[in-house]
């Protein structure tokens, strides 16, 4: 599949450049009241962390890179689980092929697999630029490449093009950090996303990070519409391709509970669904007086309010990044507590 890689490499129209997607979040959740300091990589933390061989924007998608991957956990629906056992059958299959290339390019082959799959579903009989087929002029972007017969010289060929800004990330064939594969990614498909502050599903698709938006075409991009294909991540995470463990799982609450805390999503009243069921099961771990029976309602508003109240949280019954980080650092705190054998939760009368 194509992948859309003539995305507008300029800032959107509201003039934010390159602030960063987990800026905007925060920026979002001061907005509505209930910002609270995380006990995360600042964004001066994750800047040091940056290679200085990175130039602009280059750098400020690392850095951004570097401040999603230190929360992203995969969950994946039916049809990307299977999509995920047939990547994984490809690459027990044909890993000669990728480290073939691996050895010629300096790219992971794990992250080549994953490139391949993204493209065109491991297509041998593909460009890896794009995913036309092989041995006719290239249709879709980059269309300006020679016409190439072996699947392992077209491979080459892409690669070399994105040389710039794996030398930036300093990138070899033994890399295994998330935030530099998740970089060269994103810049192997297309700034679009960055410079909407929308996370990329090229990327991140499959996991916490991302809920929705794509380009569904060249250059033209849909908010609403969301990718059904693995992204990068979770892919090359699943071969072990990464310095953390990816394990691939299904979709359940408890993921979705974790789009909150990254802020991916926000909780009000008359949301409804499993999402909400995790937020009611952790107020009343808590101590508060709520039924788990995945409504948020007015009950379950108070206890939220009551909550934010007991935490110095502006009390607006949203729970967004700020208030669901707070609510699992006061499980952690219990935890500790209890451990201690002491402790007790706030129950609402």
């Amino acid at each position: 599949m194509p992948s859309y890689q003539n995305q507008n490499n300029s800032s959107s129209s509201s003039n934010s450049t390159s602030s960063g997607y987990t800026q905007e979040v925060d920026e979002d959740q001061d907005l509505i009241g209930n910002a609270a300091i995380q006990e995360n990589l600042t964004e001066e933390q994750a800047t040091a962390q940056a290679p200085s061989t990175l130039n602009s924007p280059y750098d400020r998608v690392y850095i951004q890179h570097v401040l999603q991957a230190q929360n992203v956990d995969v969950g994946l629906s039916e049809g990307q689980m299977r999509d995920m056992q047939r990547f994984k059958e490809n690459w027990l299959i044909n890993q000669y092929r990728y480290q073939s290339v691996s050895s010629l390019t300096s790219v992971p082959p794990k992250l080549i697999a994953a490139l391949h799959w993204r493209e065109s579903t491991g297509n041998f009989n593909t460009y890896l630029h794009q995913g036309d087929p092989l041995g006719q002029p290239a249709v879709n972007w980059p269309n300006n490449i020679p016409v190439f017969h072996r699947w392992e010289d077209a491979a080459v060929h892409a690669l070399n093009m994105k040389k710039g800004i794996q030398d930036q990330l300093q990138m070899t064939s033994d890399t295994t950090s998330t935030a530099t594969i998740a970089t060269y990614a994103e810049a192997y498909n297309g700034l679009g996303y960055h410079y909407r502050n929308v996370s990329s599903p090229y990327v991140y698709s499959g996991t916490n990070q991302y809920t929705s938006g794509k380009y569904v075409r060249d250059s033209v991009f849909n908010g609403s519409t969301v990718d059904s294909q693995l992204g990068v991540v979770p892919m090359v995470g699943a071969i072990g391709g990464l310095d953390r463990e990816l394990e691939p799982k299904a979709v359940d609450k408890d993921f979705l509970w974790t789009r909150v805390v990254a802020g991916q999503q926000l909780l009000r009243l008359e949301n409804n669904g499993p999402v909400v069921e995790a937020l009611q099961e952790r107020l009343k771990e808590l101590g508060y007086s709520v039924q788990v029976d995945g409504d948020f309602g007015p009950a379950t508003a108070e206890a939220v309010r009551q909550f934010q109240r007991d935490h110095r949280l502006a009390d607006d019954a949203v729970v967004g990044s700020g208030t669901a980080t707070q609510i699992e650092q006061a499980l952690r705190n219990n935890q500790s507590t209890s451990s201690g054998g002491g402790g007790s939760g706030v129950t609402i009368e």
